[in-house]
């Protein structure tokens, strides 16, 4: 890892303030340093933190993901052919979509990154920060999403522009409710975390095929973001037998 914008004296001293007894001072690293502290930062709840270390963790964020190659997610290729009509329009995917510029990224729902799940959505709480969760907490107050419902935040610090969680009890109707969110809220293109089996992709890839059959003209990309790559490799066999 390169860190180039913070200036490493005033952060390390920050750093040293807040770290008293962890990992973090049993190495002298300072990249090192650095994301033991933000491990060990993303293990505690989100409300108990100042201002000031919210602000740091945004600066250590933001510092560490524009060392990462950017997509444009209106840009890239599917990795497997698609229905003709929907050529460039839907996109199979298997790459970190916390890197890619988009209007949306939809995730299974969750208030806090303690919450347990998969790899992709727990990169994409821990680059969002301390900020996402303590508006997750604010706006449920420790609620969970109703089956099927969709809730809509701003991002912060990846490049998408917002963040669409979604409690997918009931498949099918969580993937209609999502999209029907999108098109009202004039979202054109949607990158999908999909962590779920191989019949749950095709549940949501279907879903999503006939809602743009009804409302193509509301949407510009929908990427599906696979996680899984067995799941994700012999459903891109099937799309290639399907669409020859």
């Amino acid at each position: 890892m390169v860190v180039m914008i913070l200036d490493k004296e005033i952060l390390m001293q920050d750093l040293v303030n807040q770290i008293n007894g962890s990992e973090a001072k049993k190495t002298t690293n300072y990249e090192e340093r650095l994301d033991l502290w933000h491990k060990e930062f993303c293990k505690k709840s989100a409300l108990k933190w100042s201002d000031s270390i919210v602000s740091l963790e945004t600066q250590y964020l933001k510092t560490t993901l524009a060392n990462k190659k950017m997509l444009n997610g209106y840009d890239i290729k599917s990795l497997a052919p698609v229905d003709v009509r929907f050529l460039d329009k839907i996109i199979i995917w298997d790459n970190d979509v916390t890197s890619m510029a988009i209007d949306a990224i939809a995730i299974p729902a969750s208030y806090d990154i303690a919450t347990k799940g998969s790899k992709q959505l727990h990169d994409i709480y821990y680059c969002n920060g301390i900020n996402l969760r303590k508006k997750l907490i604010t706006i449920m107050g420790g609620e969970k999403l109703k089956d099927n419902e969709v809730l809509i935040t701003r991002s912060y610090n990846v490049l998408a522009d917002y963040i669409m969680h979604v409690n997918y009890v009931g498949l099918k109707e969580s993937i209609i409710n999502l999209m029907e969110c999108a098109r009202v809220n004039m979202i054109k293109a949607i990158a999908i975390c999909i962590s779920g089996t191989l019949e749950d992709v095709k549940l949501i890839y279907d879903t999503v095929m006939q809602y743009l059959f009804k409302y193509d003209m509301m949407f510009d990309k929908v990427i599906f973001a696979i996680e899984d790559r067995k799941v994700r490799e012999i459903f891109i066999k099937e799309l290639e037998l399907n669409n020859r």
